[in-house]
């Protein structure tokens, strides 16, 4: 049975967790109308060049930081292309967010490719190469269920496990997973992981399998993905855990992300996932979704998702100043 983190944590720690939290939005409220953005002065490459006039679109995220700001990098967008929105981000996990673009309750999220195609399309093994998986599973989603995957993005999002950068002692000799094998049989009450339910349900089976290495299940602790960071870099109740890749908190925090010798956890383009209907009704989307998807690199978005996790900005604020310093605004 998995173990759900609670455990006191030191006041830095505290304040570290409770600034990344604040950026995974809640989805208990009902939507509001998004505030849209205002064009910069002369007017920027949306507004020129894409018109969305009288256009009603839903846009979702999920809940996490990247994904919350991905969400309103669109809300924005569309606004300065003159379409009307409505704010779904902050959906819990790929499962609502997939069920809600299918059912028409939202038009439009970014998804992972690597998420589509195992998940959603049921496949377990991942195509090799970022490009080759997305167009894979872009091409089979669009075929099966009519969805559409535009951009993508220039960065490749990425499941990794890391541990705190100065971990003494026998944790601080694990640098690859490959290493955990010997790591767990030597010491197996020091094999204690962190993840959030999303990664526990569908990469830590893989992942033991992949690397021969067993966690017993009291051993692995569940809490939200945003705690991630915090537990793993002081150790407690955990001494590895589950990270993103383009996570800003993996250099500000010190953590040694480890080894995948396997390639057990593929990159992962992102792309803005919409129903066929959608996009043939309005092909301005796909315009206006090639230069946000160009001006997306890995970069970026470890920048933006640091002016939420670590600067104490608004995901808002995040995404406005994304597309205002790319000339889109």
């Amino acid at each position: 049975m998995l173990r759900r983190a609670r455990q006191r944590l030191r006041p830095a720690a505290v304040a570290l967790a409770l600034v990344a939290v604040a950026g995974c939005t809640a989805t208990g409220a009902a939507p509001e109308p998004a505030t849209q953005a205002q064009p910069s002065p002369g007017g920027g490459s949306i507004a020129r060049d894409i018109d969305l006039s009288g256009v009603h679109f839903d846009v979702g995220s999920k809940e996490f930081t990247e994904q919350v700001v991905l969400g309103k990098i669109m809300i924005h967008a569309l606004g300065a292309a003159g379409a009307d929105t409505t704010d779904h981000t902050g959906l819990s996990g790929s499962t609502l967010a997939r069920n809600a673009l299918q059912s028409g309750d939202i038009d439009m999220y970014w998804e992972y490719s690597g998420t589509g195609w195992s998940q959603f399309l049921q496949h377990d093994r991942p195509v090799p190469g970022d490009q080759e998986q997305f167009r894979a599973t872009a091409a089979e989603d669009a075929a099966r269920n009519g969805i559409q995957w535009l951009g993508p993005a220039k960065f490749g999002n990425q499941y990794a496990i890391a541990r705190a950068g100065d971990a003494e002692g026998p944790v601080g000799q694990v640098d690859s997973l490959g290493e955990l094998k010997s790591f767990a049989q030597q010491h197996p009450e020091e094999m204690t992981l962190c993840g959030a339910s999303e990664f526990l349900d569908r990469e830590l089976e893989g992942f033991q399998q992949a690397y021969d290495v067993r966690i017993p299940p009291e051993q692995v602790y569940q809490n939200a993905f945003a705690l991630n960071f915090v537990n793993v870099a002081k150790g407690s109740p955990c001494n590895f855990a589950e990270v993103f890749t383009t996570d800003a908190r993996l250099k500000t925090l010190g953590l040694k992300v480890l080894e995948d010798g396997k390639t057990q956890f593929s990159t992962e383009l992102a792309a803005l996932t919409v129903r066929e209907e959608t996009v043939r009704k309005h092909p301005e989307l796909r315009k206006l979704m090639d230069g946000i998807g160009r001006a997306l690199t890995e970069d970026a978005i470890i920048e933006l998702n640091g002016m939420v996790d670590l600067q104490g900005k608004s995901p808002d604020e995040a995404a406005v100043h994304f597309l205002r310093s790319r000339g889109f605004l």
